[in-house]
């Protein structure tokens, strides 16, 4: 009938038709989509790259600003003859400490961190020349906060005479062997009391001959074992780690790795041991005997770094770690040498506030832990073990000064 229609044709072909051209848009969205991937692919690892770059970029500006002329120490104002390191003669050298702070490093015309001049001293003056490494330099505390400025101070008021203290201290100079060696200079600045600060560093398997090492450096002794972090050396990796020290959890278990890498790095037999205890002996002998021919007492104090000390704090004692050894040992030797030493590991043990005492990397005291050791120095040099400082009986029970 001719008013009948057929649209099944008509029917397919649109389908036909709106399923070519529905293919035909898929086809097109693939294709833009696998451009649109390969862009990507370009497009995103730049973006991180850029975002990587702007971040060390800020960093680096952040801690340029936090740490002003790092490294400048060493390379200024500290020089080194043969192994043996030495300050510039009236060089001056400025850092930022761990709170934002300028800290100045001027030495005097003998190249010593001391406000006192080298010449002969003054007539009716006790002296007393202070050796030792970094850590009585006061490496990271302004001259004014130092041990030996406020050793000065606090002699004076407590025996009621003129007591000055020379700083003769510097960076790699504590080892035995080094101070053997530097010993008729030590003994040219008319000491009439030596007074030696030690630490771990100085008694380092790789330092007992005297090679300097990490100290000169101004390094952190864990930057043996230290985190691995992007950029080695620089100064972000100094500020990430000076943050992640401040957990003293992070702290110590870095400090006690390092005790296992160094006893596997240093195994030593027995005879080994033996040989680098004698040559400790031998160069404490060195010093002691130049000093007493003089007639110059010397009085020895074993200081230990932070985590050394929440070491020792530990019960049970980590495996690997010897509590009490190295001040045992340095207590004997100096004592069999007629040298005078002070323990003062059982006042930092009773302290309730240790971290204070240290910078955030626990290698250095800081300017609140040079006011503590000035007094457990001091309270010892007073008690009748040095006749000439005495404490006079009307200066007792005065405040002590601390700032």
């Amino acid at each position: 009938m001719p008013d009948t229609i057929d649209h099944s044709q008509g029917d397919a072909g649109r389908a036909v038709s709106v399923g070519a051209g529905t293919h035909s848009a898929e086809n097109e969205d693939s294709s833009r989509g696998r451009k649109g991937l390969g862009l990507d692919w370009i497009i995103l690892p730049l973006i991180a790259a850029a975002t990587i770059g702007c971040l060390y970029v800020g960093t680096k500006l952040y801690t340029r600003m936090e740490f002003v002329h790092l490294g400048m120490l060493p390379g200024r104002c500290i020089a080194q003859s043969g192994s043996v390191y030495h300050g510039v003669p009236n060089s001056v050298c400025t850092e930022r400490d761990n709170h934002g702070r300028i800290v100045e490093y001027r030495f005097n015309s003998c190249g010593d961190r001391t406000s006192l001049d080298c010449g002969r001293k003054p007539e009716g003056t006790y002296r007393i020349v202070l050796i030792g490494s970094s850590n009585p330099m006061g490496y990271g505390v302004p001259l004014q906060s130092t041990l030996a400025e406020r050793l000065s101070v606090e002699l004076s008021r407590r025996t009621g005479r003129r007591v000055e203290v020379y700083n003769a201290s510097l960076n790699g100079v504590g080892i035995p062997a080094n101070l053997a060696t530097e010993m008729p200079r030590i003994m040219a600045l008319q000491p009439d009391l030596i007074l030696w600060v030690m630490s771990s560093w100085d008694f380092h398997p790789d330092t007992v001959q005297g090679e300097v090492q990490e100290e000169p450096s101004l390094g952190n002794p864990l930057e043996l074992s230290k985190l691995r972090l992007p950029f080695p050396g620089a100064r972000p990796s100094r500020l990430l780690r000076e943050i992640l020290y401040r957990s003293q959890s992070l702290y110590t278990a870095a400090y006690l790795r390092k005790i296992r890498n160094d006893a596997q790095a240093h195994a030593t037999s027995d005879d080994e041991e033996r040989e680098r205890m004698r040559l400790i002996s031998l160069n404490v002998k060195t010093i002691v005997d130049q000093a007493k021919e003089n007639g110059v007492p010397v009085v020895g104090a074993f200081l230990p770094e932070r985590a050394g000390t929440e070491a020792y704090l530990m019960n049970p004692c980590p495996k690997g770690v010897a509590a009490d050894e190295l001040n045992y040992e340095l207590n004997a030797i100096l004592s069999s040498e007629g040298a005078i030493f002070v323990d003062v590991l059982p006042d930092l043990r009773k302290t309730l506030n240790l971290d204070g005492l240290y910078d955030p990397l626990g290698a250095h005291l800081n300017a609140e832990g040079h006011a503590f050791l000035t007094q457990l120095l001091a309270n010892a040099l007073t008690s009748g073990k040095v006749p000439a400082l005495f404490e006079r009986q009307d200066t007792k029970g005065e405040g002590a000064q601390t700032n």
